[in-house]
């Protein structure tokens, strides 16, 4: 049972499986351990219901996975290179943000929001420090 499991894992996409396959495996043994002495009706109804659930998922991981937003890299020549530097981590933050949220990647996100929030206010105290209030 648990060789068909891992196998059903291979629907999801790699940096999911990668991620999320191992601990996947083990909830998976631990319902199925707890479970054994249930007649075999039970086990299947259990393998029918963990079948359809990895399925499930996959479709749900390969439609959420999007890859994150491409980070402007082409400098604006009239600004300073420091101000330019700034802007990208704010929005590679932002973007790394956007890609955790859409693939419930919840501790990540809280991460790049925080980094963000520290990008911002330099990028505020840069703006102000070359006169671009805006």
């Amino acid at each position: 049972m648990r060789r068909a499991y891992r196998f059903c894992l291979l629907l999801y996409p790699r940096q999911h499986r990668d991620q999320f396959a191992e601990e996947m495996l083990g909830v998976f043994e631990e319902a199925f351990a707890g479970r054994r002495e249930h007649r075999w009706t039970w086990s299947v109804r259990f393998a029918f219901a963990e079948v359809t659930g990895v399925v499930a998922g996959a479709a749900e991981a390969w439609l959420c996975l999007k890859p994150a937003p491409e980070v402007r890299t082409t400098p604006c020549s009239n600004l300073p290179q420091e101000l330019v530097a700034a802007q990208q981590r704010v929005d590679a933050n932002i973007a790394g943000m956007v890609h955790a949220i859409a693939n419930h990647q919840f501790e990540r996100a809280r991460i790049h929001s925080d980094a963000e929030r520290r990008d911002r206010e330099s990028l505020r105290i840069l703006r102000e420090k070359h006169g671009l209030n805006s």
